[in-house]
């Protein structure tokens, strides 16, 4: 067969051609389509990486600035916002692959926005922010930064960004807390317990109860809070999942890991139990240094009264060896703000040639010299008293003060406690209105600072009492500081007026004054408590009696230890109010704010064993915290505050 080929027209040829141009062109097309997207893709993300470095840059800036306001804020106090609006010269970019310029929103170099909201200090609520110590208020002020960061170098264009960032600087009293411990914090009693109010733990939380526990409110720390018993009890306790849980485990409650609050002490002192000691000479009152913020951290620069006794202030009767100052940093300018009270309420006279003694209440009245003498003056609030106390193994020798007598010498026109706690005038203070009681510093006398000067030694105990303390002198309420241990006699601060209703064996504190305990730590004595039990009686002899304390308590404790690979547990939180007494079939009751921020210096003996190892038997105890101390007003005066920066949002401005 024969095949004949057939050749393509020239028409058809040229359409073959022009198809192929056109899928060529339509190739190029596409191909051309993908390598522009590839590259604006490329081009978005080198813009975007950019934005973000200039973005972090930015936050840099204002952390540097922050870090110097914090910087201020802890140790003096927050300046003006021109001074922090200027960035640290010198910035070393050498290492960077990108360099900056910094500016705030008005194109100034340099520097950044900074806005202080208010200038002066006042009480906000510093959940605004959102933050762990929502619900609590604090001094705070609000600040606002802006920065801009623009690179110089880049290679990739020159993507800016503005970032903005809000804070507070607060400062939170820490009795607004249920239990607030500087330190690890122990938690196995051994009876059903209660505990309300927020708990903050600047450490780890170790909770092993044996018996059904609550707790009310938040609980956190800044490590963790675990169900472990502290690896240094030597009780070796276990967990028991039959007890109720001590906190509920849902809606982020125990909080692990939060920020830290801290007290801060000026002068580079970095042992918080100095607020409670005399300060360095150079900061301490009556220095002109002893009045800045910085350094009114140490409580004894802000107290009202000074009160000091010799160092050979041992047991005896109403005691004429005490010295006793006010002070006002605003009365008059320092040396001058502390004033030696000498117009003292009771006085001795003896008459020069019968040689009589009497005593007279009132120092105003003249003392004829030709035939009288003051043979001496003394304050009979204050005296010496000597007990010894059975977990310390040693005799105590403490400065007592009756609150009861302090109340009629503050009330007293006759004496300077008087004249100094009412509305005063005149260049010597002299001259009051009875119906008022707000002092020349605005208040009446609502603070007081004890120092006992007897030495410690191996049998010796300084420390501090307070006694018929049921009733306090003003609706201003009271605290007391000392470096040394505290003890309270009875209960404390269970009534707002004589024959009135009581704050007593409840945790109803309608009836209660704002007041606070701040020492090396703190020993119950209840009403039936006699000085002159013997050191070798049995803690059976020793029986207690319902006792209510109404107050905030700021302390040392003994913490939990290893030593010579023997345990020691601190005693826990359940025996933070420390026990001398067969409290068996007693009930103690308490109402206030648990503070722990150091080891004790003074009282140093361990907790040992259940049960106190035969120098207590636990009571029945009822203890709630005092929702009064939540606002400013019913807070205790002269508390100290946590500080700390309360974050904000970053949030980008531009792009």
């Amino acid at each position: 067969m024969k095949i004949s080929l057939k050749t393509l027209r020239r028409s058809q040829s040229g359409y073959v051609l022009t198809l192929v141009l056109c899928f060529l062109l339509a190739a190029l097309i596409i191909f051309s389509y993908f390598m522009n997207w590839a590259v604006s893709s490329s081009r978005v993300s080198v813009d975007n990486n950019m934005f973000n470095i200039s973005q972090a840059a930015a936050q840099g800036a204002i952390e540097l600035t922050i870090a110097k306001m914090d910087r201020d804020f802890i140790y003096q106090t927050i300046n003006d916002s021109n001074s922090y609006t200027p960035l640290v010269a010198g910035i070393d970019q050498s290492s960077w692959p990108v360099k900056f310029t910094f500016g705030d929103t008005n194109g100034h170099a340099n520097q950044i926005y900074v806005s202080i909201y208010p200038q002066d200090w006042t009480t906000n609520f510093i959940s605004d922010l959102g933050s762990q110590f929502s619900g609590l208020y604090g001094y705070a002020a609000q600040c606002t930064l802006i920065a801009t960061a623009t690179p110089t170098n880049s290679a990739y264009g020159m993507m800016s960004a503005v970032v903005q960032e809000t804070a507070n600087l607060a400062a939170i009293p820490v009795f607004q807390f249920g239990v607030f411990y500087n330190l690890d914090l122990d938690f196995s009693p051994g009876q059903p317990l209660t505990m309300n109010g927020k708990v903050h733990v600047n450490g780890t939380m170790w909770m092993c109860p044996q018996a059904d526990a609550y707790f009310n409110d938040v609980v956190e720390a800044t490590q963790v809070v675990t169900n472990k018993d502290n690896p240094n009890d030597q009780q070796n306790l276990t967990y028991n999942s039959s007890y109720r849980h001590v906190v509920s485990l849902t809606g982020g409650n125990p909080r692990n890991g939060v920020d830290a609050l801290n007290i801060p002490v000026a002068g580079g002192i970095s042992n918080v139990e100095a607020i409670l000691n005399l300060p360095p000479v150079a900061l301490g009152a009556p220095n002109a240094a002893a009045y800045y913020t910085s350094n009114q951290v140490f409580l004894y620069n802000k107290c009202d009264l000074i009160i000091s006794n010799s160092f050979r202030g041992t047991n005896g009767a109403l005691g004429t060896n005490f010295t006793i100052y006010y002070q006002d940093k605003d009365y008059s300018a320092a040396p001058n703000s502390l004033m030696q009270l000498t117009n003292n309420e009771l006085c001795m006279i003896s008459n020069k040639t019968s040689h009589v003694v009497y005593i007279t209440n009132n120092p105003a009245l003249p003392i004829p010299v030709v035939s009288n003498v003051l043979v001496a003056s003394y304050f009979p609030f204050l005296t010496n008293v000597s007990f010894y106390d059975f977990r310390e193994g040693k005799t105590v020798q403490a400065v007592q003060i009756d609150i009861a007598k302090l109340t009629v010498w503050l009330s007293n026109p006759a004496t300077e406690g008087s004249n100094w706690n009412q509305t005063c005038g005149g260049a010597n203070g002299m001259g009051h209105t009875p119906a008022t009681d707000t002092g020349t510093k605005g208040h009446p006398i609502d603070t007081i600072y004890i120092y006992n000067s007897v030495p410690l030694t191996g049998t010796t105990l300084p420390a501090v009492r307070v006694v018929n303390g049921q009733q306090l002198p003003t609706h201003w309420g009271l605290s007391i500081t000392t470096p040394m241990p505290l003890y309270t006699l009875g209960s404390y601060n269970i009534r707002t007026n004589t024959g009135g209703s009581q704050s007593m064996q409840t945790t109803n504190t309608a009836w209660t004054r704002p007041a606070a305990l701040m020492g090396d730590s703190i020993t119950i004595l209840s009403a039936s408590w006699l000085d002159s039990y013997p050191s070798s009686s049995a803690y059976t002899a020793r029986n207690a009696t319902n006792t209510t304390i109404n107050a905030a308590c700021l302390e040392g404790i003994v913490v939990s230890t290893n030593v010579g690979s023997t345990k020691h547990y601190s005693g826990g939180l359940e025996n933070f109010l420390r026990l001398v007494e067969n409290w068996s079939g007693d009930t103690l009751c308490y109402n206030g704010s648990i503070v722990v921020m150091f080891p004790s210096i003074y009282a140093t003996n361990f907790w040992i064993g259940p049960g106190g190892s035969g120098y207590y038997d636990k009571p029945t105890r009822q203890w709630g915290f005092d929702s009064n101390f939540k606002t400013p007003d019913g807070s205790p005066p002269g508390v100290p505050a946590a500080k700390g920066v309360i974050r904000g949002n970053w949030a980008p401005l531009a792009h």
